[in-house]
């Protein structure tokens, strides 16, 4: 009978202490759960929590190339390949903004062309990597325009392969001007302004033994050997060229005679109208190509 009264007395105090917190016996696992949904711990948090603490630690990786929603400008890639300033080998000068590396794949390529780099200046950063280059077989520098244009195609294509956003900055393969209304005066539409205007200017080297033919255009797979082609067509020897390649323009020199001597003013005049009319010509062949 005292047993039983002291139960009875147990369970009163334990029901009176749970109506002081306001929660019954029934609702305290509920209650429990709540008030860690509450604090932001799940059951499934609490069972790895040394896992959650590490996780919380962590913020995800910031975007490629810079900040959320920013692109990193790409940079002009430059090609340059000069026959001047060294009396033994060409000068092979390479930039695209500090991300070329130690440039394995060109020298490679340029080994498969059968020349030879006889010393190389590369850069880690961003700066002007230089290879100086000779024939394999002869030793010498490379001088014909064919053989120039194959090495300048052959590093442009391995900036594109390796480094394809290199292609928003070359100016090879843009599309044609879009198509407008149709005017009855002109029912292709109207040819756009050249972005790129091709000048040509000659004057006579300070030695007075030949000329320079100095031509700013538009760049494209060819350039080089076209521009040799229309000069030989009017009896003018090229001597040697330095061709300088920034992204979309290419700005060349020549350095040129006329039966061994600089060019006289007529002739100067007809090398000038010449290459003005071929390189104008296959500009427009270009754009309206369809």
């Amino acid at each position: 009978m005292v047993s039983l009264l002291a139960l009875q007395s147990s369970l009163l105090a334990r029901d009176a202490a749970d109506v002081r917190t306001g929660i019954s016996p029934q609702l305290q696992p509920i209650h429990s759960r709540q008030a860690r949904l509450r604090k932001g711990v799940t059951p499934s948090v609490r069972l790895r929590g040394g896992q959650c603490r590490a996780q919380q630690g962590v913020t995800s990786p910031p975007a490629q190339n810079g900040a959320v929603g920013t692109t990193e400008e790409v940079p002009m890639p430059i090609v340059k390949i000069d026959n001047q300033h060294d009396p033994f080998a060409t000068v092979v000068t390479i930039e695209f903004g500090d991300r070329l590396g130690q440039l394995l794949d060109t020298i490679a390529a340029l080994k498969n062309l059968k020349l030879n780099i006889r010393r190389a200046k590369i850069k880690a950063g961003a700066g002007a990597n230089k290879f100086y280059i000779t024939d394999a077989l002869t030793s010498e520098k490379i001088l014909k325009s064919a053989r120039l244009e194959e090495i300048r195609l052959t590093i442009f294509n391995n900036l594109l392969k390796y480094h394809p956003e290199s292609g928003a900055a070359i100016g090879w393969g843009a599309s044609a001007s879009p198509v407008t209304e149709a005017d009855p005066l002109h029912p292709l539409g109207t040819r756009d302004t050249p972005k790129i205007k091709t000048s040509v200017e000659v004057s006579e080297e300070e030695s007075g033994t030949h000329s320079k033919v100095s031509i700013r255009t538009r760049d494209r797979p060819g350039l080089l050997t076209d521009i040799v082609h229309t000069l030989k067509d009017i009896s003018v020897n090229v001597i040697s060229a330095e061709v300088d390649t920034e992204g979309p323009v290419a700005k060349d020199e020549f350095y040129v005679t006329y039966h061994g001597e600089p060019l006289n003013p007529s002739m100067a005049t007809l090398v000038t109208n010449a290459l003005q009319y071929y390189l104008q010509l296959a500009e427009v062949e270009r754009e309206e190509s369809y």
